[in-house]
Formats: structure tokens, C-alpha cells, sequence
């Protein structure tokens, strides 16, 4: 497998050295609401092309934060609890179970956190994405996606626009 994923990295290489050009992809979904650029326009490398709406992103976000602050809270207590309950089964005035229980629930939150806290980097990161920027010095050759229009992105990534490349 890692063998194909270098043939097809070389013929995309190749591809855009004989060829000049390649489709830019959105991997987001949502409403394009600016496309910064026409068609024939030049373009340098990191330029603003194409706005997507982040709304969706920013309202799971927003959403996760929430469900990050719940466990958090929850944390907060189970940990005090497990102090007071780890003091007594230390003194022998506790049965091992219901420390252990106590243990379990504050790993289990702790898990939960950890969780919420990987998902909220995927959703910055998709955040990040909808703001697409040109991979390289060239001209705009096509614009695929007109603002207005949406990009499903995340089913499968979408051609927003297509690049020529100018150097060489």
C-alpha cells in the first residue's frame, strides 16, 4: 500500500510538471461565500482564493467546548471524591470496590476529556480549511465552485478551482 501511495504522489508530481495544472480541492462542506479571484487572474503562492462559510464548524465547536466543560465539571468532582475515598481505603476504612469504582469513573472521564478535547482540534482544523489558498504560483484557469454555490467537501473532496502552474 505505501508503494501505491508513492506511484500516485510521482504521477500527480508528473502530471502537474508535463501538465501545469491542478484542481484545488475543497475537503470542507458549506456555502462559498467569496471567491477572491477571476478566471485568467495570477495568483502567488498562499494567497486567499476562495472563502467557505464556516457555520457549521464553528456551531460543533461551540457544541464540543459545552460537552468539554460538562465533563470537566464532572472531573472536578469525581477527582475530589476519589482523594477523599483513596484517604479512607488507606486507613483500611473503605472496601477496595468501591475505591476501585471511584478510580474507574475518574479514568473514564478522564478518557471522555481527552476525547472531546481530539475533537475539538479536528474541528479547528476543519475550520482552518475553509479558507482555501493557492498551493503555488500560477493563473486561474477555471473557477468551479462560484460563490453561492456549496461544496460537500468532507463526502468527498470537491474541485473548488483549477491552477496553471507559471514557473518553469
Amino acid at each position: 500500500m505505501g508503494n501505491f501511495k508513492g506511484v500516485f504522489l510521482l504521477l500527480l508530481l508528473l502530471s502537474l510538471t508535463f501538465a501545469g495544472e491542478l484542481k484545488v480541492y475543497s475537503i470542507v462542506k458549506g456555502r462559498v461565500t467569496k471567491v477572491h479571484v477571476k478566471e485568467g487572474e495570477k495568483v502567488s503562492k498562499g494567497q486567499l482564493l476562495i472563502e467557505i462559510d464556516p457555520s457549521l464548524y464553528l456551531a460543533e465547536k461551540e457544541r464540543l467546548l459545552g460537552k468539554k466543560k460538562e465533563i470537566e465539571a464532572r472531573l472536578w468532582k469525581v477527582g475530589r471524591d476519589y482523594e477523599r475515598l483513596r484517604e479512607l481505603f488507606e486507613r483500611d476504612l473503605l472496601a477496595e470496590t468501591v475505591f476501585e469504582n471511584k478510580k474507574v469513573e475518574y479514568d473514564t472521564l478522564m478518557a471522555q476529556l481527552q476525547q472531546v478535547e481530539g475533537e475539538i482540534k479536528r474541528v479547528d482544523t476543519l475550520i482552518s480549511y475553509t479558507r482555501i489558498v493557492a498551493p503555488f504560483d500560477g493563473r486561474v484557469v477555471r473557477i468551479l465552485t462560484p460563490e453561492g454555490s456549496y461544496t460537500n467537501g468532507e463526502l468527498q473532496p470537491q474541485p473548488v478551482l483549477i491552477l496553471r502552474s507559471l514557473g518553469k
